[in-house]
């Protein structure tokens, strides 16, 4: 491979997207996704290579390195293709329509994404990574076959588009939805698939995805105390979260958790850390750790478990202004020296190592953590070698069984251990270049992680508090958002923000952050989130809502986008329409006086996907949990008194004890003057008009019908049990 001699910039040095920025000294002619490349591609008549990543995905670097900095590749490119450069995390519409294709025509996805179009930007083949060999193979029979058949290629591409408008429109199904049975098929699903010696579900690489397994089975539990086996419900999501938080694929030494483990213990991670699953393995390990006893081990290594993510998150993933950027990159260089960077670089040890920065109290670590001489990564789990003699830290044994195996106190053991870790920390801190951060902020995944830290506001024990408070965290991360990428006029939301606003919001960005502001006004009382809220639901409807069909779409008009689709199925992350779901029934019993419109566009997101949940209810297993949550019926608890008074917040510590997902919490100061909120909610505006009680007081509502004030917490505790 001839490496470029010079390292001119090309037209994405001007990008703002990390990724993008990674790619600006490359010598191929890349532009962004816009009417500049595609107008040139109609101009000179040449078909589109499109090339979609991220700036943490390990495959895309190597790619990069082996492909697109290459003189020869990069001349081919240049002289057969216009060539787009695509964050997809910055364009999840793009992403989303090529992504589907490549999946139909290949059985599989992933990322390096790379698809080449038409001028019309109309896909006609596609792939992920390809070796350099290979990829130059590609690059050219397709300009072969584009200068001798183009017309086949361009009906073919037609062809493609119609299939792909067709996915699109899934009719929904004529006979009704029993989510009954779809929670039930989601449940056998799970329990069908689930590792009872490692936890996770299927096999290697194993995923956490809480939207499709922990975030279900919480509620699955909390609403069908009747179900068959609660307890191994309960079972499969605690064994799942104690051992990601016991395996290597959690950073021991720095917080965090990695992407995924590539094999079925969760040792080996992909070692990029994403916010988004920190933000959901934040809610899951709080809410799961409700369904178990006070004085539960479990429970307490679940609440362990979020404060180590929240500690990560705002130590590393901080802005300065308060919200939280997007990833830190699998690739690191090996020492400040190094000049070939190696992916989890940063994060793996040699025996020798640990015994030179911990002296005698190596030997204690080592039998915790599983440290080996000759590494203990399994080589069939290290595809490009690059662990060989290293060792993942993972938790081998306890610190009890290490207080029996040394004959020494418990608390001898915690304090060794902790020790060794602030060595090793420091030292790899200081010593070692620490991974790419993608410094984007994105709204959606910011609004992911309101909703984790609103969570711990209500939830974690005084014993697992991070250093930096969860209220704080969480309330910076709106205030950027919304002083950075809202429109107070409009009332549109930008996507991303670095160095100034980004691409025009998607639907996930609006449903994400709706639901993080609604946690956020549950855990602050403050009703300023929840009128932002209200007012993000009606522009999400404006832009998103399909009048004639019912559900949402998913991303926002656009001339270049070729097919607008309405994604439901979970993936990574919960879909949006879930999610909207949940915010439009949760809305119906804030603001009851537009319940109905609530209630309409509710119920036609369950309709219009009503196929999915009748036929493939595991893909979409976040509505059949919103669904679930809907049909039991939402509980109002109306917390009247004085925020400061020692009885209003009894009560409501009282509530917050128990996982209710179905549960909308409102928070009523009598000395305060009609709010906003008031005038939209009939129930509240009676209760303001009331002066006949100030005392704090407690009334428990569901179908819009309320009982009776309860006026004491043991009354409270009682009718909660």
């Amino acid at each position: 491979m001839s490496a470029s001699s010079t390292k001119a910039l090309n037209r994405l040095a001007v990008a703002k997207s990390p990724y993008l920025l990674q790619h600006s000294d490359n010598p191929v002619d890349w532009y962004e996704w816009g009417p500049e490349a595609f107008e040139k591609a109609k101009r000179e008549d040449k078909p589109i290579f499109l090339s979609v990543g991220y700036s943490a995905c390990h495959w895309c670097h190597v790619l990069a390195h082996e492909s697109f900095e290459d003189d020869v590749t990069a001349k081919m490119m240049n002289d057969h293709f216009i060539n787009i450069k695509v964050d997809r995390e910055e364009r999840p519409d793009v992403d989303r329509v090529y992504m589907t294709f490549l999946q139909a025509t290949s059985g599989g996805g992933g990322w390096p994404m790379s698809v080449w179009l038409t001028p019309d930007l109309h896909p006609f083949f596609a792939g992920t990574y390809f070796p350099p060999g290979r990829f130059r193979e590609v690059l050219s029979k397709l300009a072969d076959v584009w200068e001798s058949d183009k017309e086949s290629v361009i009906e073919s591409g037609k062809s493609i588009v119609e299939q792909l408008q067709s996915v699109a429109e899934i009719a929904p199904d004529k006979s009704s939805v029993s989510i009954s049975n779809a929670s039930s098929t989601v449940y056998r699903r799970l329990a069908t698939s689930f590792d009872d010696k490692y936890g996770g579900f299927g096999g290697a690489p194993k995923f956490p995805s809480p939207a499709r397994t922990l975030h279900f089975l919480s509620r699955y539990v909390a609403l069908s105390p009747e179900v068959d086996s609660p307890n191994a419900a309960v079972d499969m999501a605690v064994k799942t979260l104690v051992e990601i938080y016991n395996g290597g694929i959690h950073d021991h030494i720095g917080h965090g958790f990695a992407r995924y483990s590539v094999d079925d213990h969760w040792h080996v991670p992909h070692f990029e850390k994403m916010l988004y699953d920190q933000a959901q393995l934040l809610s899951s390990a709080l809410e799961v750790s409700q369904l178990l006893p006070e004085t539960s081990v479990e429970r307490d290594t679940l609440q362990a478990m979020a404060s180590d993510i929240i500690t990560y998150a705002s130590r590393y993933l901080l802005s300065p202004q308060g919200a939280f950027y997007s990833a830190e990159d699998a690739d690191s260089l090996p020492s400040h020296d190094s000049t070939v960077k190696k992916e989890g670089a940063f994060y793996v040890w040699t025996a020798t190592e640990i015994h030179e920065l911990l002296g005698d109290d190596a030997e204690i670590f080592n039998y915790v953590f599983g440290v080996k001489q000759g590494g203990n990564c399994d080589p069939a789990h290290d595809i490009q070698g690059e662990l060989e003699g290293k060792n993942v830290l993972y938790i081998e044994h306890s610190l009890d069984q290490a207080a029996t195996h040394y004959n020494r106190p418990v608390e001898d053991i915690v304090n060794i251990i902790d020790r060794c870790k602030a060595t090793l920390l420091e030292y790899r801190d200081c010593e070692r270049p620490r991974p790419h951060l993608d410094d984007k902020i994105l709204t959606c995944w910011n609004g992911l992680m309101i909703s984790g830290l609103s969570k711990a506001v209500e939830i974690l024990s005084d014993s697992h508090q991070p250093p930096t408070p969860a209220l704080k965290l969480a309330e910076d991360a709106a205030a950027l958002i919304r002083s950075n990428l809202y429109d107070e006029t409009s009332g549109e939301l930008r996507r991303s923000y670095r160095e100034g606003p980004g691409p025009i919001g998607q639907c996930d960005d609006y449903a994400f952050l709706i639901q993080g502001l609604l946690d956020l006004y549950e855990a602050s009382g403050k009703e300023e989130y929840v009128s932002w809220a209200i007012r993000l639901q009606e522009k999400q409807d404006e832009l998103f809502y399909d009048q004639e069909k019912g559900g949402y779409f998913v991303s926002a008009p656009d001339e270049h986008i070729i097919v607008r689709m309405k994604d439901v199925q979970d993936g990574a992350e919960p879909s949006a329409a879930s999610i909207a779901l949940y915010n439009l029934n949760r809305l119906s019993h804030i603001v009851e006086d537009r319940h109905t419109e609530y209630q309409a566009k509710a119920d036609s997101i369950v309709k219009s996907n009503s196929q999915l949940l009748n036929s493939a209810s595991f893909a979409v297993a976040t509505m059949v949990s919103a669904a679930m949550v809907a049909e039991k019926g939402h509980r109002q608890f109306i917390v009247t008194g004085p925020p400061s008074s020692v009885k209003t917040v009894a009560f409501i510590e009282s509530i917050r004890q128990q996982f209710i997902p179905n549960r909308v919490l409102l928070h009523l100061n009598p000395e305060d003057p009609p709010t906003e909120l008031s005038k939209l909610n009939s129930t509240l505006r009676s209760l303001v008009e009331d002066k006949s009680s100030t005392e704090s007081n407690v009334r428990i509502c569901q179908n819009f019908t309320c009982g009776l004030p309860i006026k004491g917490t043991e009354e409270l505790k009682k009718f909660l049990t």
